[in-house]
């Protein structure tokens, strides 16, 4: 396994308040960023150029579509929960979908499909008309959804641990691929200071699987030959695995490269890139210890390349090496 403790770049965000890498745009170069004012940024990679693009409320951010186009965020307007629809090229928004009370605590999109969940419920809007095309049956304790970049599969994970694949094409739930584990105490939102900071939904149509970071890393099959089991080989360390006077379980943060399938896991504030196996190629940051910061959050650029940011009010933004860099 390679050992990586400096970073590429660092990129310094001037005045984003916890500034959060959110996603890579085709060109493979532009990052967007959104910090806890709502304000986007994009950041060149390769140069670290900052350019704040607009000032909006911005919560959750869905997938940017594979054409580069477009892309999904979550905001509040006078009481209600909507989901704007992004025109990357002019940096308007085109669309907005309506309809939620609650906080959306999830957005997820691949093509013309777009998830949103919150608790009046998990909903499945369809871009061609900006109509919701159902509401998923007892979805109103979910607070992680993912959409397959195949757009055959909608999966949604609950407070409860439970993880379920749906059909976005009908609103049927295909089948249950963990059940409810009674042990996990209820949590208030993904952010829940007494548990979990964040949990992780991917899935990965070019391989047909789906992985689930809550605390520990799980991989299963989408056509449910395989159920969710334990995955990856990280070694322990008695400083990753719990935050003083906090009760946080990491391996709750995780991001998929869809082009080798290579998985990025975030343990104790390093970065474990695994193989399509579970085990370690290399591992990026220092070693854990007292104050070590954990990733906030992490995304892969097209060319493999690692981009993360931390949970600091004016951490930077950080590019790491690809495994094919380092392999030589």
């Amino acid at each position: 396994m390679i050992e990586v403790l400096t970073p590429l770049r660092t990129i310094e965000i001037e005045r984003a308040r916890m500034p959060e890498a959110r996603a890579i745009l085709p060109d493979g170069d532009t990052c967007v960023v959104i910090d806890d004012y709502g304000r986007f940024f994009t950041v060149s990679l390769s140069t670290g150029d900052v350019v704040r693009v607009r000032s909006r409320s911005a919560g959750s951010l869905g997938s940017v579509a594979p054409d580069g186009r477009l892309m999904a965020t979550s905001a509040r307007a006078f009481g209600q929960y909507h989901v704007q629809i992004w025109d990357l090229a002019r940096w308007t928004v085109t669309m907005e979908l309506p309809g939620h009370a609650h906080p959306i605590q999830a957005v997820s999109a691949a093509g013309r499909i777009v998830v949103t969940a919150a608790a009046d419920g998990t909903r499945v809007w369809d871009l061609d008309d900006g109509s919701c095309r159902f509401t998923l049956p007892g979805t109103e304790e979910v607070l992680w959804v993912a959409v397959s970049p195949d757009q055959r599969h909608v999966a949604t994970m609950s407070w409860d641990r439970s993880v379920v694949l749906w059909d976005p094409c009908t609103g049927a739930p295909i089948r249950t691929l963990r059940a409810a584990d009674p042990r996990v105490p209820p949590l208030r939102s993904p952010a829940n200071d007494n548990g979990i900071w964040i949990r992780t939904v991917l899935m990965d149509s070019v391989r047909g699987r789906l992985l689930v970071a809550d605390g520990q890393l799980c991989a299963g099959d989408l056509n449910g030959q395989r159920p969710l089991t334990s995955w990856g080989a990280i070694p322990w360390s008695p400083w990753a695995a719990w935050v003083p006077e906090k009760d946080i379980l990491h391996t709750c943060l995780a991001a998929l490269n869809p082009v080798d399938g290579i998985v990025a896991v975030d343990y104790g504030g390093r970065a474990y890139l695994l193989d399509q196996g579970g085990q370690p190629l290399a591992v990026m940051g220092p070693e854990p210890g007292p104050g070590q910061v954990p990733v906030r959050t992490m995304t892969f650029a097209p060319n493999g390349r690692l981009v993360c940011s931390r949970a600091g009010t004016f951490a930077p933004v950080e590019v790491w090496p690809a495994v094919s860099e380092l392999m030589g």
